[in-house]
């Protein structure tokens, strides 16, 4: 291709032979991708051109252009393989002409000058592969530059050095994480690098492509700059003769291979050909060092190899080449040469619509070969393998067998491989079938022995990489799809899965690279346009993304109506130009699709939201009642209004203008709630009375149940809740006094009574006004009014659960239940309750009234294949209450894998999305996807999990089926008791695990039940269902950093999080890892009882650790001494801070019960008189059921004396009579 030397090359010759010079006549050739793509056409130009003066001619880059002596300007590219031809010169620079091409007018020309004055002459723009670009701009000479596409181009490193500078270049490396070779490519950063110009340049520089751009010094970083500026330089004043080039350049002998000596420089050093994200690169290994990170999925070939891929495989008679077949008839076999293919292609590329981007195209570096005939192209890959292409019948066979079923796929490729037993694709498809099944290990074993049978079949190599997918072995998956992809290119299957892969890991530059390949491989498709542009988006460059879309739409002779897709991507390119902050940009654009785009709430959104941004606030006040009228339920756009408004809710002077507005919403219609609701949310004294009392008394005179549930937020404000409080006992006394709040007939009273009953007791059920016994009193008044209310019933159980009566509730529940046995939602709470209840089998039974319970593993396997995390978390939760770790441990696990399946569900809606051209909903998934294990039930199993495996580092006997409560003797047998002790244990565990399996059996309905769920995916019997796998780890902590890795990942900002990785690190003596979870701890929590009982056993395990090395130590120390200062006390205060800490915190129970913990680790001899202490925190004043629960759990790690815990419970029972959860 053309780079800056080449195009300053064309610009000499131009304004040798065409600037100051008048163009007499215009002769042009029609052509829609050379002139169409960019929104021209010749006719255009012709008319254009005519009869204009050329002023001057000037570059930029890779662009190059005419300024005549009136706008417009003709703006060229010459693409891969156009030029400017002369008439009357030669222009030919370091590529040999042919001879043919010595004929005029010359093949391939697109247009014709014929100039005036001096000895007239004709200028041709020719273009044999149509990749090159003519456009015409309208805008002022000086203004080229400003005006696309040359803005969206970077800066010129011959006529822009001073904007290129060091700092410059720097900050554009930091800025992105790419190959340093793709950030020189980008025309997006710097103008005019191509291929051979970016490798001289890393070469000079000494720097390796692979190697990340943000990852050089500043010393490397000033060698790159002054290469590039050199090496520009020379080509440009050199016009790109290589001829003229220094000696030591690497150009001047990246052409010798296959000569003798040939890729040697003068030095003696030899040159290499890596492939880097599909770019052949010329290095020299000696020179160009890895300093960095560098790309990890690069395939890099040997010194010998061609820059094409190498040379042929042998076959198996030992001779190169694919065909055996011309071996065996005596001909030389030659492998194929690259060019060859190349030829293929730019045949179907001139049938085709094709973008502007070529840079991938490598090819064009090497000169031009014939093409072998059709004819024989075809039986060389017949004759592939063995050559028989029955074989290959056969084997397609096997792969439509694959996707419909497994066991006639591995029928059909045993059959094959009877006949021909070393038949590769065959063996790979094979491979392919049995990791479906589940067979991984046997099917890479398979899938390698094929590679070895033949390692030129994309198929095997494909393959390959699906297995490394399937374990999600991202790299070496890459480095598959890319070996299958260099053997067939025009594999679309592959190129697809190889892009899907790289976003799926958010390998930006690799995915761009890949769809920039497949949109030049198809350009006729839309959504590869829409690929390529989202691939730019998510990387962070907005302009190229935009630019993509426009480019598109350009090409569009009838702009499509009432088609969705179009629509959509209409509104993405609107959405991007927003992002890039040009939001008057945005709505230019807006308007221009108003009126033809199908989504038109959404365009009415984004046009109020961009007038509200550019301060137009009458008009941002119009578009937010269109909005309002459209639908006048919707918070957002009330909020948007305000805000066009110029009203301000913390401003007392604009309070009554708000009231007012909404009034008038209000006035519109007797139905509509949120002009009634908002008001309330700013409104303050008086005024908030005011209409409270009104909306309290419309809401429950309609019988809402949800009122309460409405306006409950308020209640953070002390001084609402109590209006609410009063105006509801007011509307209560008036309702007593005269049967209803108003003169209501036919029952309507009675309805409002209830509805106000019922507020009264979730008023007081609410933690912020909690009163048990008038909550109490209320839902029984109510329950008496309607007893099969399934509301009543519910918030009496709520209240039970309140009183810590779990038992009660889950019963109350269940009635509840039963009195609506189709309602889903009371089915779920029942089934939630049951399992705070420690129910799970009747949980599970619950549950089962809405599952299919038809296959294997009954309705719980139903709510593992449903993804039911609240469930199973809940369950999870349970039994690790009634210590039944193994299965807990497998439900934390279920959640773990049910997050890992969303993860790998993004490749189903890579495809899905741009196929049907929902790019905006894709985009958000993508960006929900980045921070889905941000969610709180991963959160909340990882914490659970992370404590179970805690628990077994410290007692590895759980294990093995011995209970907490048997661990005490345990401990105290000698190793010959232990044995017999764990012995015995096992055999029980074995008899829990069989009558665990007649149980779940039990739970499973009668009939039989199917292999597979409704998804199709085969569904098998649980081996351990009791979890005794996960439980007999041998090594649970490193388990643990499964959990730990991700939620300081991504919950790091949870001191619980936090905490919990504390005990992880501090077991595995990791005291740096540990002391920055306590620095962060105490950052969002310094109060936190935890971390004072976590810094006091962080001191205590440093001073005791022998064998942690000086420098760890010093480090540690230096942290210590910096943002950890404070945190740690030193080892001669550790009793005198925690004694600081009981007294300041004297009236908390959780903090008094850390520093009883702390009390009895420092000094073990007080644990007596700590158990005391324990059992007195049930008299603090503040004291709840579940700190109550924390001291009886402190009490069973202490395996304090029955009759101690006896004592605790007995006083605990005392005080909450209503409790059941005060049990051993």
């Amino acid at each position: 291709m053309p780079e800056i030397g080449e195009v300053a090359r064309v610009v000499h010759y131009l304004k040798k032979h065409a600037v100051g010079r008048t163009i007499a006549a215009v002769k042009v050739q029609d052509d829609p991708i050379v002139y169409g793509k960019v929104g021209t056409s010749a006719a255009a130009f012709q008319k254009a051109m005519a009869g204009k003066k050329v002023v001057d001619a000037r570059q930029q880059g890779k662009y190059f252009w005419l300024e005549m002596d009136s706008p417009p300007h003709p703006l060229m590219h010459l693409g891969m393989t156009g030029w400017i031809r002369f008439s009357n010169d030669d222009t030919a620079h370091y590529r040999p002409q042919k001879e043919e091409e010595q004929v005029w007018p010359p093949k391939f020309w697109k247009f014709m000058l014929e100039m005036e004055e001096k000895s007239g002459g004709e200028i041709a723009f020719v273009d044999a592969r149509r990749l090159a670009r003519i456009r015409l701009v309208d805008v002022k000479a000086e203004d080229m530059r400003k005006t696309s596409p040359l803005k969206e181009n970077g800066p010129d490193p011959v006529i822009d050095k001073d904007i290129l500078t060091v700092d410059w270049l720097k900050a554009k490396m930091q800025s992105k994480k790419v190959p340093i070779k793709a950030l020189l490519l980008d025309q997006g950063n710097i103008s005019g690098v191509g291929n051979w110009v970016a490798d001289e340049v890393l070469y000079q520089a000494k720097i390796h492509p692979e190697q990340y751009c943000n990852t050089f010094n500043e010393v490397q970083v000033k060698q790159l700059h002054d290469s590039l500026i050199e090496i520009t330089t020379t080509a440009v004043e050199t016009l790109a003769e290589s001829d003229k080039f220094p000696e030591k350049w690497m150009m001047r002998h990246r052409w010798d291979k296959g000569k003798k000596n040939g890729g040697v420089l003068p030095n003696g050093m030899k040159m290499k050909f890596l492939t880097v994200g599909g770019r052949t690169s010329a290095i020299v290994p000696e020179v160009q060092k890895k300093t960095g990170a560098v790309l990890g999925d690069v395939d890099s070939g040997d010194s010998g190899e061609e820059e094409d891929g190498g040379k042929p495989a042998k076959g198996k008679n030992g001779k190169s080449g694919k065909s055996n077949g011309a071996a065996k008839k005596g001909k030389k076999s030659e492998p194929k040469p690259k060019v060859a293919k190349r030829g293929r292609k730019a045949k179907k590329e001139e049938d085709a619509e094709e973008e502007e981007e070529e840079d991938n195209e490598e090819q064009s570096e090497e000169p031009e070969e014939e093409q072998p005939p059709k004819k024989q192209r075809k039986t060389a890959k017949g004759m592939s393998n063995g050559g028989a292409s029955k074989k290959k019948a056969d084997a397609n066979g096997t792969v439509s067998c694959h996707q419909s079923s497994c066991d006639p796929g591995i029928k059909t490729a045993d059959q094959i491989l009877r006949k021909c037993p070393n038949h590769a694709d065959t063996q790979a498809m094979k491979a392919l079938t049995l990791n479906q099944v589940g067979h991984y290990d046997q099917a890479m074993a398979l899938a390698k022995e094929a590679l070895k049978n033949d390692m030129k079949s994309h198929i095997c190599w494909h393959v390959l990489g699906l297995l490394h997918r399937s374990q999600d072995n991202v790299e070496e998956a890459v480095k598959a799809y890319r070996f299958a992809l260099k053997i067939e290119p025009e594999s679309v299957q592959i190129a697809r899965d190889l892009a899907f892969l790289q976003i799926q890991v958010r390998d930006y530059p690799g995915y761009i690279q890949s769809r920039r390949a497949m949109l030049n491989s198809k350009p006729m498709i839309r959504q590869n346009w829409t690929a390529m542009a989202v691939a730019h988006h998510m990387a962070g460059e907005l302009a190229t993304a935009e630019n993509i879309l426009k480019t598109y739409e350009g090409t569009l002779k009838v702009q499509p109506r009432f088609d969705t897709e179009h629509s959509e991507a209409q509104l993405y390119r609107n959405m991007i130009i927003a992002e890039m902050g040009e939001y008057k940009q945005a709505l230019e654009h807006l308007e221009t699709i108003a009126k033809s785009n199908l989504d038109v709430t959404s365009v009415m959104e984004l046009r109020a939201e961009y007038l509200l941004k550019l301060d137009d606030k009458e008009g941002a006040k119009e578009a937010y009642k269109a909005l309002i009228e459209r639908n006048n339920e919707y918070r957002k756009y009330y909020e948007g209004l305000e805000k066009a408004a110029g009203l301000d809710r913390t401003n007392s002077e604009d309070l009554k203008q708000l009231a007012e507005l909404y009034q008038t919403f209000a006035e519109q219609s007797e139905r509509l709630d949120a002009a009634r609701r908002i008001p309330l949310d700013f409104l303050q004294g008086d005024g908030f009375r005011s209409a409270a009392g009104p909306y309290l008394r419309r809401m429950l005179s309609k019988g809402i149940p949800s009122t309460f549930a409405n306006i409950k937020a308020l209640y953070q404000d002390t001084t609402k809740r109590a209006v609410f409080q009063d105006l509801a006992l007011e509307l209560l006394q008036e309702s007593s006094a005269n049967g209803s709040a108003k003169e209501e007939t036919n029952g309507d009273g009675d309805r409002f009574k209830n509805s106000l009953l019922f507020f009264l007791a979730q008023h007081y059920n609410y933690h912020l006004t909690r009163d048990l016994s008038k909550a109490t009193e209320y839902i029984d008044q109510a329950l008496e009014l309607d007893p099969k209310s399934v509301d009543f019933n519910m918030t009496k159980a709520r209240i039970l659960k309140h009183y810590g009566d779990l038992e009660g509730a889950s019963k109350l529940m269940n009635h509840a239940r039963e009195l609506d046995e189709k309602d889903r939602y009371i089915n779920t709470k029942c089934a939630k309750y049951q399992l705070r209840n420690n129910q799970t089998d009747d949980a599970i039974r619950t549950m089962s009234k809405f599952t299919r319970n038809e296959t294997v593993g009954g309705p719980l396997g139903d709510l593992h294949d449903m993804q039911c995390m609240w469930f199973i978390t809940e369950d999870g939760e349970a039994n690790l209450r009634m210590e039944k770790y193994g299965v807990a441990l497998k439900r934390f696990t279920a959640i773990r894998s049910i997050f890992h399946t969303w993860t790998n569900d993004q490749f189903d809606f890579h495809s899905f999305s741009l196929r049907k051209g929902q790019v905006r909903a894709y985009v958000e998934m993508l960006r929900w996807e980045d921070r889905l294990l941000e969610h709180p039930f991963f959160a909340r199993a990882a914490v659970q999990a992370i404590k179970i495996y805690v628990l077994l580092a410290e007692r590895p006997y759980l294990g093995q089926g011995l209970t907490n409560g048997a661990g005490a003797e345990y401990e105290a047998m000698d190793e010959a008791e232990k044995k017999k002790a764990l012995k015995k244990a096992r055999k029980e565990q074995d008899k829990a695990d069989k009558v665990e399996q007649e149980r779940l059996a039990a739970l499973q309905k009668d009939k039989a039940k199917k292999s597979s769920g409704a998804d199709g995916e085969p569904k098998k019997e649980d081996a351990d269902p009791l979890g005794n796998g996960l439980l007999q780890s041998a090594t649970p902590l490193e388990d643990a950093m499964k959990f730990v890795k991700p939620l300081l990942e991504y919950r790091a900002g949870n001191v619980e999080v936090q905490t919990a990785a504390f005990e992880v690190f501090i077991r595995r003596k990791k005291f740096l890892a540990a002391l920055k979870c306590l620095i962060a701890a105490r950052n969002f929590d310094p109060s936190d009882p935890n971390l004072h009982t976590q810094r006091i056993r962080f001191r205590r395990d440093l001073d005791a650790e022998t064998e942690l090395p000086t420098a760890a130590k010093e480090v540690i120390d230096e942290v210590l001494a910096g943002e950890g200062k404070g945190l740690v006390p030193s080892k001669d205060d550790l009793v005198s801070t925690n004694e600081g800490f009981l007294k300041e915190h004297a009236n908390s129970a959780r903090h008094v019960l850390a520093g009883l913990k702390v009390k009895t680790l420092l000094d073990p001899s007080k644990k007596k008189a700590c158990e005391g202490e324990v059992v007195k925190v049930l008299d603090l004043q503040d004291v709840g059921i579940e700190e109550a629960l924390e001291g009886l759990e402190v009490l069973r790690e202490w395996r304090s004396e029955s009759g101690v815990r006896g004592e605790y419970l007995s006083k605990a029972k005392g005080r909450w009579e209503k409790a059941s959860v005060f049990t051993e």
